[in-house]
């Protein structure tokens, strides 16, 4: 089929408008499915590398909703394999003016960077933040997006705590690209005490206990006693790896994956009508050239594939521009400044090599019913025909 590429590309270049729009709208609605479908593999993705740190939630068992007892933390400290825990409770504040939430945190400044033993800091910039009761460390992620430097004040609003937090900034953490940058710890004590104060009831509860087990094959065993250990308690706990906790958020937005799936099916049958349709116009077009070809020796074989090639060809150009387009886009561009809480979404290489073999897909299912009538059409029916 190579020795017929010349003619192949001089076919798709014959009508360039339509050929470039029908590029055109397969690569930008694969853009969409392969976004879309980078949302979960990105993150689950992110979820399989982070598997070495033998990372454990804790939660209620009532899940987000419910609250557990801080003396917990201590309990769960001294149960055989865990090598730390810390508290960790969302306060979901607002930030001077801003709308938008980014992620707080009340943790244990002593045992975070134990736990997420992967976050990187400067150990004077630690130690500055345990001795700061109203001190804070925050991503590098966010401080650029926001200007923070350290000592810098965070005024932040009480939404679900009914108390207001004033932070200084004692610290800039870093790391890898599984690394959440865009975080802000801050003392869960500061909080607590805020809450002793003016809403007793609520205080001395935390919201999960995240804690790193001693080694992957100790989880199982860790996550049963921990379950057995407070079972029978006022607070009975659920654990639940470090996967299956991201996991519960993405249900917490209902059938996410379902959604991503149909729409996918969706555009994917749209975009087969589409290029089903080019392909039998360049059909209709040039019957009398395919009955030439015939006459002249050409195969029923060779008319079959030259056409199947242009249609994949066409195909694939979508796809490069679209998937893999799109991969280098989001490589380069950084989305938390435009949208929050997006500075670790990117295309992974499988989910846009995913997208190119499906344009390629798309190019030969939506060429071969025009294909097989151009590969069957006779001599003397295609002269015949006036187009």
């Amino acid at each position: 089929m190579m020795k017929y590429l010349p003619l192949i590309l001089h076919n798709i270049s014959r009508n360039k408008i339509r050929s470039l729009l029908t590029s055109l709208s397969i690569a930008m609605s694969l853009f969409l499915v392969v976004t879309l479908s980078s949302l979960l593999s990105s993150q689950d993705e992110i979820t399989e590398r982070t598997k070495v740190h033998n990372r454990v939630a804790v939660l209620h068992e009532a899940g987000l909703a419910g609250r557990l007892p801080i003396a917990y933390v201590d309990r769960i400290r001294k149960i055989p394999g865990v090598a730390c825990a810390s508290p960790m409770s969302w306060f979901g504040g607002n930030y001077r003016e801003e709308k938008t939430q980014f992620p707080q945190f009340g943790a244990d400044a002593r045992t975070i960077f134990d736990v997420y033993e992967e976050y990187q800091i400067p150990a004077e910039q630690l130690a500055d933040w345990q001795r700061d009761k109203t001190g804070c460390v925050v991503g590098s992620l966010i401080a650029r997006n926001k200007g923070w430097k350290i000592g810098d004040k965070i005024p932040l609003k009480g939404n679900i705590y009914p108390v207001d937090l004033e932070l200084t900034v004692r610290g800039i953490y870093d790391g890898d690209s599984t690394v959440d940058k865009e975080w802000l710890l801050f003392h869960f004590e500061y909080m607590d005490e805020a809450l002793k104060e003016h809403y007793e009831r609520i205080a001395g509860n935390a919201g999960i206990i995240m804690l790193r087990v001693e080694s992957q094959q100790k989880v199982p065993t860790v996550m049963q006693t921990i379950e057995s250990a407070f079972a029978s308690s006022d607070a009975p706990v659920k654990p639940m790896t470090e996967k299956q906790f991201a996991q519960s958020f993405t249900e917490m937005m209902g059938n996410v994956r379902g959604f991503i799936r149909y729409t996918s099916i969706a555009v994917v049958v749209a975009l087969l009508c589409v290029a089903a349709n080019t392909m039998a116009m360049s059909l209709r077009e040039r019957t009398r050239e395919i009955a030439l070809l015939k006459a002249i020796g050409f195969s029923q074989s060779s008319v079959l594939g030259m056409f199947l090639s242009e249609s994949v060809l066409i195909g694939l150009l979508g796809g490069v521009v679209g998937a893999l387009g799109g991969k280098l886009l989001f490589a380069a561009v950084d989305l938390s400044k435009i949208l929050p809480g997006l500075g670790m979404f990117y295309i992974p290489w499988t989910t846009a090599l995913y997208g190119l073999a499906l344009a390629a897909g798309i190019g030969l299912f939506s060429g071969l019913a025009p294909a097989w009538r151009a590969a069957n059409l006779s001599v003397l029916e295609g002269l015949r025909k006036v187009v």
